[in-house]
């Protein structure tokens, strides 16, 4: 970690650092000249005192670098942690936006299962409350046929033989079986009663109805 200590320590020695440069180089411009008699010796040792000033001071330099390039790193750490910190909260958000989705949709699914499972007893009842109407509609048809039959048609007597009795056949109209219309039972009994081979009419209790034969003269003609 870099604190201001260390940054305040390494701008104090690139300062000192500097200043033994300037100091060294103004030494090294005194005794070579401004001195009437130049002392080598010494010119010499300020020299390797300006060399090791000047390895003090990019030393110095490059250590303030690398504390600057961990400040720059700390601060990028921070950005990058600041990132990372709207990247969770993003991430969770969305966790929880999801989970209620699949909430949602887990509901909806049991909600279809359940109307699944109670569909075929909804359509039973359906097509039993439809069958019911149609029988009843078709009952109701029936009666109404069978009244309208039984009051236009009916109380036509058709003589079959001597032996057997008079019977009147009723007319009735249905979905399933038709009768004959009246105005062709009436034809029948007619043409029956007018032929001249056909048995007298029988009454219902077996008696033979007295009818004059046309083809027979009365004592009169």
């Amino acid at each position: 970690m870099v604190t201001l200590e260390e940054l305040r320590r390494s701008t104090a020695q690139i300062k000192n650092a500097a200043a033994n440069v300037l100091r060294e180089t103004w030494l090294i411009y005194k005794h070579t000249k401004l001195m009437k008699k130049i002392d080598h010796s010494r010119v010499r040792k300020h020299q390797r005192k300006f060399l090791q000033a000047i390895h003090q001071l990019r030393s110095v330099k490059m250590e303030q670098r690398k504390l600057s390039d961990q400040a720059n790193t700390l601060v990028d750490l921070s950005k990058m942690q600041s990132v990372m910190y709207e990247l969770m909260s993003e991430l969770n958000d969305r966790s929880e936006d999801l989970e209620r989705q699949m909430l949602s949709l887990e509901q909806r699914v049991e909600q279809l299962t359940a109307g699944f499972n109670a569909l075929p007893a909804h359509l039973s009842a359906t097509l039993s409350a439809q069958h019911t109407a149609l029988v009843h509609l078709l009952r109701e048809r029936d009666a109404r046929d069978g009244r309208g039959g039984g009051t236009g048609g009916g109380g036509a007597v058709v003589p079959l033989s001597p032996t057997t009795s008079l019977s009147t056949v009723p007319v009735s109209v249905s979905s399933v079986q038709v009768a004959a219309p009246p105005s062709t039972l009436a034809q029948i009994s007619s043409l029956s009663l007018e032929t001249p081979l056909s048995p007298p009419p029988v009454s219902p209790e077996g008696s033979l109805e007295a009818r004059p034969n046309p083809n027979t003269c009365s004592s009169s003609c």
